[in-house]
């Protein structure tokens, strides 16, 4: 293993390589990623739909881990480069690409030197990666390999409410959860946003909502949508979301 990996970048590839273990490839309905709603309860929908239009465009799935998101992101026209610091998971990807038929560069990186060209990318999509990662060293070399009106769509999962925190030590804690991982703090989030501008904000999920589809599977979906209702229409109640959806542009 590369001596220039830090600790935290290695606890992630070992993690992963437990997770690559268990992984089932399966063909993904990307339908529901094309054109979403703009009012959809569910985050990485919004996360779609925050990228407008992306044909022709450069957008790197930082962090693609197995290339969920990469169909979707090719079906809508975009050349796609997705960067993971797995191998594991880099390869499962590949496989993903050949059974679906599809052409995206993939490759091992580590997110904080992508090995990217200085602004050579229109959008960073990073799907609940930053989490795992020293926000200042990732904010910047997203800063680097932007263009200068390129813009980055990110998903993570976040914790403002003590009360929250609580609370979710009522479920059962994941297994695959590294030592250096954790929901955003505000404090973690306006450090990520830094130099950015800040277009589009989105909250999702209520603490009710993982507690009712663990218990309750056929109601996950209902769950969901009694969220996103209670989210927009009282916004006061965002503090005690769990997932949060934002576009930084440059």
């Amino acid at each position: 293993m590369d001596a220039g990996i830090s600790d935290r970048e290695r606890s992630e590839i070992e993690r992963s390589a437990a997770e690559a273990r268990s992984v089932v490839l399966r063909t993904n309905d990307i339908d529901r990623y094309l054109s979403p709603r703009n009012d959809t309860p569910f985050p990485l929908e919004c996360a779609f739909y925050l990228l407008g239009n992306v044909e022709d465009k450069t957008v790197l799935d930082l962090g693609c881990g197995t290339g969920t998101n990469i169909p979707p992101l090719v079906k809508r026209g975009a050349n796609v480069i997705g960067i993971d610091i797995s191998p594991d998971l880099i390869a499962l990807a590949e496989q993903r690409l050949a059974n679906e038929q599809m052409k995206a560069a993939v490759r091992v990186g580590s997110a904080y030197d992508t090995q990217l060209p200085d602004e050579s990318v229109d959008v960073v999509f990073c799907m609940s990666v930053v989490h795992h990662l020293e926000i200042p060293r990732v904010r910047e070399e997203m800063k680097r390999i932007l263009r200068k009106d390129g813009f980055v769509v990110f998903k993570e999962p976040i914790r403002f409410s003590s009360a929250y925190g609580r609370l979710r030590k009522l479920l059962p804690a994941q297994e695959d959860i590294s030592d250096y991982e954790h929901p955003l703090t505000r404090g973690e989030l306006a450090l990520m946003t830094e130099g950015f501008e800040v277009t589009d904000t989105r909250f999702f999920r209520l603490p009710f909502v993982p507690l009712l589809s663990r218990y309750f599977l056929s109601r996950s979906n209902l769950s969901w949508r009694a969220s996103n209702w209670m989210l927009r229409t009282i916004p006061a109640m965002n503090v005690y979301a769990s997932l949060i959806a934002m576009k930084l542009q440059k």
